[in-house]
């Protein structure tokens, strides 16, 4: 099964996407922090990120700025409640957004124009 990661500092929402995800046949790995991301993902090697841009600590803008000047990104994908961030982080070359709540069907659409497939 190919693997995703969820980093967001809220659990509920860390639940939530690791429920849809598994209905849609993935893996999800999780991270509450954006601190020692690039090394989880060295060591996941995760298909794509979903990275919620507002988490106390680092937050999703500069963690997103950072993992894009890697040479092993996976594809990222900016998640928040607030359409005006996404509106803005998008300028910053992620691949996709997904606005919260999240619903299994907004998954599936983003996962699919994204061509990630579980198989």
């Amino acid at each position: 099964m190919k693997k995703l990661l969820v980093v967001d500092d809220d659990a509920m929402f860390r639940r939530v996407m690791k429920h849809h995800l598994s209905q849609l046949g993935f893996t999800a790995i999780e991270n509450d922090s954006a601190l020692h991301l690039y090394q989880q993902i060295r060591e996941e090697s995760p298909a794509a990120c979903f990275i919620d841009i507002v988490m106390e600590g680092k937050d999703g803008i500069e963690t997103i700025l950072e993992l894009k000047e890697k040479s092993q990104c996976p594809k990222l994908i900016a998640v928040s409640s607030n359409v005006m961030y996404l509106d803005w982080v998008s300028e910053f070359g992620v691949d996709a957004i997904l606005i919260k709540p999240v619903s299994l069907q907004a998954v599936k659409q983003v996962l699919d124009k994204l061509e990630i497939h579980a198989v």
